[in-house]
């Protein structure tokens, strides 16, 4: 819990600049629910830069499970050349992925630093501009993790609201 609250304040640290900052809940085939907050830089061109905190949680089936983590990702923008804002629009994403895993079984009494793992995430959205300084997205993303005493695959899928800060 202490590191997800780090990434929240380290997030809404960086918002005074962000072009947008926004919030998603969802569900992980694990079964977890999902909650993540979602920095996006812009760029002059239609490639975006996402940073996220997330954090999954399961006590599904008496399971105890928890992982913490950030994913870094490079967002292919469609609605960045429209010169109207757009009602509909979608995203690409492929980056990497850091995460802490938390179980009772497998990493009960391991060190932090061997409960770490990290790979690739890939993630499609599609988005619904309300105004001009609100979007809903519903989102899937998919992870490859590297070390796999849980599984080398991770999915999930969920709606978010993401506030764009007006240009200055």
């Amino acid at each position: 819990m202490k590191t997800f609250v780090m990434w929240v304040l380290i997030l809404w640290s960086m918002t005074a600049s962000a072009q947008s900052f926004g919030i998603r809940l969802g569900h992980s085939l694990t079964p977890a629910d999902y909650l993540s907050l979602r920095y996006e830089h812009w760029t002059n061109g239609t490639i975006n830069f996402t940073l996220a905190g997330f954090a999954e949680r399961s006590k599904n089936h008496s399971l105890n499970y928890a992982n913490y983590g950030a994913d870094l990702q490079a967002e292919y923008a469609s609605s960045r050349n429209s010169d109207a804002l757009p009602l509909w629009g979608w995203r690409a994403g492929l980056g990497a992925t850091w995460q802490i895993e938390n179980d009772p079984w497998v990493y009960k009494d391991l060190p932090g630093r061997s409960r770490m793992n990290y790979g690739a995430v890939c993630e499609l959205s599609g988005e619904c501009f309300i105004s001009d300084a609100f979007r809903l997205n519903a989102f899937i993303q998919q992870k490859l993790l590297f070390n796999t005493k849980l599984g080398s695959l991770r999915s999930c899928f969920g709606l978010g609201l993401t506030y764009l800060f007006p240009s200055l």
